[in-house]
């Protein structure tokens, strides 16, 4: 959370809290012992598990908690929040634990714990009930009738009496105006004003997709060019770069541009680990700099599967650089060896008041490992001796301030022995830090960010021939499926539901559904293919309003709430912060039927884009990322690549490669081996491969559209077609599609 949004919340709440100063004064404190004790001690949650011996005596969210409510006639204290959070921390060791606070807490009021990670269907409720109080963010600290209604909501409060500002004040004056009548009618005002926002009115024309989608392009390179302008702070849009690499492909080759420069930017900063690899949460200032330390599943994988479409694209070698060491942060911290799933998260501290210096350096830690040329090159291209990047705490963040090129116009050194010692100064830097005490990692196990992970993974292992980060993937998607489903056939959104009793929410379908379609490209195994379709009719069956056309990504209904009935649906459209689910599944559906040729799915890809184009309009931007990499996907038509040869068949197995490797927005790859046709195909292929006799010589086919290119069974003319089949270049030099 930013010192300026904590301030904007604080200030906020001062001027509710005056109000709340002049309703009456009728509630009574009630005994602690009225509260369960270690009421979280076996929930799934480790932020929730942390909390189960604290001084407050925190519950969960269930239907329980709310009847316990409505029987002492007391407000809801709900903390929202997550094991990564650093200024939840920081309330947690300050304000909760603060004897007096515990007190009056206990005494008062029914103090509730929420991981936003666990159930971010809540989560989103609250943080859109939030910008009525001018506040938002972690830690969310809402005050609330026993039915969930917002009182108040404020992001970090300090413990103390401090007039407007500290905890104590602000409970004394919400336990005495609770009773009045007034209060409760404010409160529920504002649920019905926050419900309403949910259900999403249309008032926008219609348009069309191409419009939407061009809209959505500039919106996003606009965005870009305005970055660095401002103090900050800076989220990732990973899904906005790979819309404007698709876009740039057939025919704006700025759009390109503008992705490859934003790239660039983030991987040179300090959110990049620039030792240990992986991306940290997001920048606090305008131009990457200095991050909030922790390290999330979801961001790895829309950062590496970005990276490896940009190498893919262009075949840099400092994106394969990157996206390399994605993997090996993931691989070597995040993946449990025993079930390849991935874990949510790695904190930011390692001890309590740490903020981050696991991965920060003073100089003089610098020269304990380092010397003479070795320590020079490190202090330069690091950052330390111009411009340096400093944490909260004053030590210097890592970031790619100089290349090995500036370095040897300085220094009488060659750019490859600049690049040399680099590279072993990065060695024995991350050598040393190895001996520090690591942030504690969160082994949940979440559906949704297993599914985008499992995806990333595919498309890395695509774009470098990488047999065993394939294997990881397949393992952790067969586990999923053995291990995470309901008797209904949907995904769980936590691995452990025995514990954590949450269903699956729209998102884990869907990432999921997506998934599933990558695996069945890379592995030619046609179950994959069969759990895409079985889940898709789910997706559209049972998640879907078909008033609206609008997917659901809410838990079931918790008795005594009103929150999940009416909870606001922002990642349904937009990127917030995982790809919009909307924009997601559509993908998914186009994806399905170019591979089985069915214009079923075809049809349920249109009505999933068509709610968008009166929902958007001119508000479209970079968090409309994935929406507009659907809707170029869907303008130009998914090429259909099918290798045919025998299963082991060398030949046919470097088509396959090829196929899956070459960069062509919204391709789909088919492997066939049995020889009798029996895979779904388009027409026009079919024809072709029917005809052909690949018995002798394994075959390439590509089809676009409704046109298929010749067979080939030369590596680099399949390289050549899957690349220019299908778009011609215009007089004016733009790619444009046929």
């Amino acid at each position: 959370m930013s010192t300026q949004k904590r301030r904007a919340g604080i200030f906020a709440l001062a001027v509710a809290a005056l109000v709340i100063c002049a309703f009456s004064r009728t509630a009574h404190a009630s005994s602690p012992d009225a509260l369960p004790s270690r009421a979280l001690k076996n929930s799934s949650s480790l932020y929730l598990r942390e909390a189960a011996d604290a001084r407050i005596r925190w519950q969960p969210w269930s239907a329980d908690t709310f009847a316990l409510a409505r029987t002492l006639k007391r407000p809801l204290l709900i903390d929202i929040g997550a094991v990564w959070c650093h200024w939840c921390h920081v309330m947690d060791q300050t304000t909760y634990a603060d004897p007096e606070v515990a007190e009056a807490i206990n005494d008062n009021f029914v103090p509730v714990k929420v991981d936003t990670d666990e159930r971010p269907d809540i989560d989103s409720y609250y943080q859109a009930a939030a910008q009525n109080f001018n506040a938002g963010g972690w830690p969310l600290t809402c005050f609330a009738t026993s039915d969930g209604a917002p009182l108040l909501i404020a992001g970090y409060l300090p413990p103390g009496e401090e007039e407007h500002r500290g905890m104590l004040w602000v409970l004394a004056r919400v336990k005495d105006a609770y009773a009045d009548p007034k209060f409760d009618r404010y409160a529920h005002a504002i649920a019905a004003k926050v419900s309403a926002a949910g259900e999403g009115v249309v008032e926008a024309k219609p348009g069309s997709f191409d419009e939407l989608r061009d809209s959505i392009a500039n919106g996003i390179r606009l965005a870009f060019a305005e970055q660095g302008q401002t103090d900050g702070p800076s989220f990732y849009d990973f899904p906005a770069i790979q819309m404007l690499l698709a876009y740039g492909f057939y025919g704006h080759p700025d759009a390109t541009e503008a992705a490859l420069a934003r790239l660039r930017a983030i991987a040179v900063g300090g959110v990049f680990d620039q030792l240990g690899g992986g991306f940290h949460r997001y920048s606090v200032d305008g131009k990457w700099r200095v991050p909030h330390f922790e390290k999330l599943a979801y961001d790895q994988a829309m950062a590496l599967k970005t990276y490896a479409e940009a190498y893919e694209s262009t075949h840099d070698g400092n994106f394969a650089r990157v996206a390399k060491a994605i993997i090996g942060y993931v691989n070597s911290t995040m993946l449990d060896p025993k079930t390849h799933t991935f874990y949510s998260h790695q904190d930011a501290d390692a001890y309590a008041g740490d903020d981050g210096s696991y991965y920060t350096w003073s100089e003089e830690e610098v020269r304990q490992v380092l010397k003479g040329r070795a320590l020079k090159i490190a202090l330069m291209h690091f950052g330390f001796d111009h411009d340096s990047a400093r944490a909260p705490d004053g030590r210097i963040v890592l970031r790619d301030a100089m290349t090995p090129a500036e370095i040897a116009q300085k220094l009488p050194v060659s750019t490859n022995q600049a690049a040399a010692s680099i590279v072993y100064a990065s060695k024995a830097m991350l050598a040393a830090r190895n001996r520090r005490r690591a942030p504690q990692v969160d082994t949940a196990v979440l559906t949704d960010r297993n599914a985008l992970m499992a995806s990333a993974c595919i498309v890395a292992a695509e774009a470098f021939g990488d047999d065993r980060l394939k294997r990881i993937a397949l393992d952790d998607l067969d586990f999923l499926y053995a291990n995470a489903r309901a008797p209904d056939g949907s995904f769980d959104h936590v691995l452990d539901r025995a514990k954590a009793g949450v269903l699956g929410l729209a998102a884990d379908q869907v990432y999921m559904m997506n998934a599933l379609l990558d695996a069945y490209q890379i592995s030619g195994d046609r179950k994959y293919l069969d759990h895409a379709a079985s889940l898709g009719a789910l997706v559209f069956e049972r998640f879907r309003d078909p008033s609206t056309g609008v997917l659901t990504n809410r838990a079931p209904v918790t008795a005594g709430s009103i929150v999940s009935p009416s909870a606001p649906q922002a990642q349904v459209f937009f990127d917030d912060p995982t790809p919009a689910i909307q924009a997601a599944a559509a993908e998914a559906f186009q994806e399905l039927a170019a591979l089985t040729s069915d214009s079923v799915d075809a049809s349920k890809a249109g009505q999933l884009l068509r709610p968008a184009t009166t929902r958007i309009g001119a508000m479209a931007g970079p968090n409309n990322g994935g929406l507009g990499l659907a809707l170029e996907e869907r303008s130009a038509e998914e090429a259909v690549i099918a290798i045919a040869g025998a299963g082991q068949d060398s030949r046919a197995i470097d088509l396959w490669k090829v196929a899956l490797a070459v960069y062509r927005p919204g391709k789909v790859v088919i492997r066939l081996t049995s020889g009798d046709g029996s895979a779904p195909l388009p027409e026009a292929m079919k024809a072709m491969y029917e005809a052909a006799a690949y018995r002798h010589a394994p075959l390439a086919f590509v089809c676009a559209g409704t046109a298929c290119a010749a067979p080939t069974s030369d590596v680099a003319a399949l390289a050549k077609t899957i690349r220019d089949f299908g778009v011609s270049r215009a007089a004016n030099g733009k790619m444009v599609a046929r």
